[in-house]
């Protein structure tokens, strides 16, 4: 027999509590949810999008990612990847033990990332990990994820960075965001993701606009032990080159 994935696990568990709330008025009132997507009555259940997900990011002109996840069975060595595409890897931290296996180099920013994974609740909340690499004199800023029970969407907005902070136009940097999405999702479900790219600033709609669109707040710049000039950032607000498929 197959074991239940935690996402019907929890869905079981919510399914029992609703039934006995309806048959014995226990509980009154109802749920809502901050998520925009998964309104329709066919969407499934686990659909939703977060503009403005809470997310933290470092930034390293290396060519290996400032964050990853360990192989289990691996040293734990930061990757180095074999190959120049924009899209360098994605992956879920869905239970505390994943989490456990996601490793930060030692440059400016490590703290507030151990901080970002110490503060989710994996038993309502999944952790979404994407690297992507980005021209030197451009930052990637993050408008929106979406995500249903199999898949996962990222939309950026690519912005100039400002005119006084040095960059050349032929290198590139890397990018790896921790993205948490309020639902608890099961990596052994994701079998999609993918990721677009727009210029500008991220558009969300008269509703949604704050005083200060696309800004990703408490970012700063500083240079690592090693070398790496790093930036990281919290929150993130962008959207059209495509990217898409499963682990990379």
């Amino acid at each position: 027999m197959v074991p239940p994935t935690r996402r019907r696990f929890l869905h079981g568990a919510a399914g029992i509590a609703a039934a006995l709330a309806g048959c014995s008025g226990l509980t009154g009132g109802s749920a809502s949810s901050t998520a925009t997507a998964g309104e329709r009555d066919d969407a499934p259940p686990d659909s939703g999008r977060a503009t403005d997900p809470d997310s933290v990011v470092l930034r390293t002109d290396s060519e290996r990612p400032p964050i990853w996840l360990t192989d289990p069975d691996g040293d734990g060595e930061r990757p180095d990847p074999d190959d120049r595409r924009l899209h360098i890897a994605s992956t879920l931290v869905d239970s505390p033990e994943r989490a456990d296996r996601v490793a930060v180099a030692d440059i400016d920013g490590k703290e507030r990332v151990t901080a970002f994974l110490d503060a989710t609740d994996f038993a309502s909340e999944t952790l979404y990990l994407e690297t992507n690499r980005v021209e030197e004199c451009f930052e990637l800023t993050l408008c929106s994820v979406s995500w249903s029970p199999d898949d996962i969407e990222t939309d950026y907005a690519r912005t100039i960075r400002p005119y006084n902070e040095a960059c050349a136009v032929e290198n590139r940097v890397v990018e790896a965001r921790l993205i948490r999405i309020p639902a608890p999702l099961d990596e052994d479900e994701i079998n999609s993701h993918g990721s677009s790219v727009g210029s500008g600033t991220c558009n969300r709609g008269p509703e949604m606009a704050p005083e200060h669109s696309g800004d990703e707040s408490d970012a700063g710049t500083a240079e690592s032990g090693d070398g790496e000039a790093t930036t990281v950032a919290e929150s993130g607000s962008g959207s059209t080159e495509t990217t898409s498929g499963g682990d990379a």
